[in-house]
This record gives C-alpha cells, structure tokens and sequence, in this order.
C-alpha cells in the first residue's frame, strides 16, 4: 500500500459516534472505515461541470476582438509620472 497522509476532516458528535460503532463493529480503526467510505463514494473520473471546456465555447463569441497588451493604459491612457 502508498505511503498514507494524514489529512484533518471535522464531524459532527453524532457522526463521530456512529463512525466509531461502525468500526468497532467491523473490527477496524475509524481511520481505516472513513478511507473505505470515501473510496465507494468518491468517482474514478473527475467530475466535469462543463468549465474546464468553457474558454472553448466562448472563443467563437471573441474571435474578432483585439488584444490588448496593457488594459490599464488602454482603458486610462498614459499616466503621468511625478
């Protein structure tokens, strides 16, 4: 097995209650339960809400936009020193 990281997770009493009988009633640590509950309830792909793909879906909108170096000087003009 990896090397294990040691990870903080706050819990309700009634949750820390009811992980501690459960472990205890399987005859393993709470650690080792909450690592078995997180693996069933965690997918195997990451999941997508669809923004990792949005710059895609919006470059279309901006394909005739300009560039702009300096936003600031663009937006204010040059400012003066001193």
């Amino acid at each position: 097995m990896a090397r294990m990281r040691r990870i903080n997770v706050v819990i309700d009493p009634e949750l820390d209650d009811r992980l501690e009988q459960e472990a205890a009633a399987r005859g393993v640590s709470k650690s080792a339960l909450v690592r078995e509950c997180v693996e069933r309830g965690l997918p195997t792909e990451p999941f997508d809400n669809g923004m990792a793909r949005l710059g895609d879906r919006l470059a279309p909108l901006f394909a005739d936009v300009e560039s702009v170096d300096d936003i600031d000087e663009y937006l204010y003009g040059t400012l003066l020193e001193g």
